[in-house]
């Protein structure tokens, strides 16, 4: 008896350990950390795409679009300035990110701004069918 309540002792506390350990918050710089600040080549990634799916829900005029390309086309030739010496020193990448943070800053005010494209067919049903 004493073994069967000794092995459940020893589960719970187990158990207990593991619950505690999976709450706390992930570490500045963790893994969790980069995946929501996302490296310089992802954030233009994802940059580019909500632009396109402004366009293609009709969140955002072509007009707007414009903009927004031609800054991130910006952001591009400035990456390629400062890699002229072959890499991006941890200043020049904090430029970068910040410039990236001001652009999703701009796609989302501009997204949320009234402007409609309208299509052939009509306007865009909102909020946007997922496919």
């Amino acid at each position: 008896m004493k073994k069967i309540v000794m092995a459940l002792l020893c589960a719970v506390l187990l158990c207990g350990t593991a619950v505690t350990v999976l709450a706390q918050p992930p570490p500045p710089g963790g893994r969790h950390y980069e995946d929501w600040r996302g490296d310089i080549r992802s954030r233009i990634h994802a940059a580019e795409e909500r632009i396109e799916r402004g366009i293609e829900h009709g969140s955002l005029t072509r007009h707007e679009a414009r903009g927004l390309q031609g800054e991130l086309h910006g952001i591009r030739d400035k990456i390629d300035r400062m890699r002229d010496d072959g890499h991006l020193d941890p200043r020049e990448r904090d430029i970068i990110q910040r410039d990236l943070s001001r652009l999703e800053r701009h796609i989302s005010q501009e997204k949320r701004d009234d402007e409609r494209q309208h299509h052939q067919d009509g306007p865009p049903s909102w909020p946007p069918r997922p496919y």
